[in-house]
């Protein structure tokens, strides 16, 4: 028989333990061993109170975004192109060989070619990240016994959650119908 392992945390208020599973974990338990651990309603979900108690305790279902890569760090990453190593090579043999003619024209072409790159990525992140503003994830969770439309950010553990087809998935899930 195997013995769930996991990691007790006092809940905010009335001091009872909301277990922190891991995936991997959540996976291998049947889906009542999971429910059970996760003290969830899977028929009617959580209570409001209990929503604000595990959101205070663990916080918003975000990803922490970590400071940015400085832009000269991602301008350097270009090189890192095959393609352009190949052609890198192809200016330091040409130096070698006193052909500096080929030499500037190959690290000019060199250049060009990675800006455009960079300057291209650098635009399609700050669309992307635009663009996630503007449409937030949402998602259907079973909150007092009822189907409410909720943002994804507003999910906490223990929450039931009903996908549809073409749904995106909001956050970790355990399957169970």
């Amino acid at each position: 028989m195997k013995v769930a392992r996991f990691q007790k945390i006092p809940n905010v208020e009335n001091e009872t333990m909301i277990p922190v599973l891991t995936s991997k974990r959540a996976s291998e338990l049947a889906v009542s061993e999971v429910a059970g651990l996760l003290q969830a309603d899977l028929q009617n979900g959580l209570n409001k109170s209990e929503v604000s108690h595990r959101r205070a305790f663990h916080g918003w279902n975000e990803f922490d975004i970590s400071e940015d890569e400085p832009l000269w760090k991602k301008y350097i990453s270009q090189f890192k192109n095959p393609l352009i190593m190949l052609l890198l090579a192809s200016a330091v043999i040409s130096i070698l060989m006193r052909q500096f003619d080929d030499a500037v024209s190959i690290t000019v072409a060199i250049v060009i070619v990675v800006t455009v790159a960079f300057v291209q990525e650098y635009r399609s992140e700050k669309s992307l990240e635009e663009l996630s503003k503007l449409v937030p994830p949402e998602c259907h969770c079973v909150r007092e016994g009822k189907l409410e439309h909720t943002l994804a950010r507003d999910l906490v553990p223990g929450d039931t959650v009903c996908l549809s087809v073409g749904d995106r998935v909001p956050a970790d899930l355990r399957l169970f119908e």
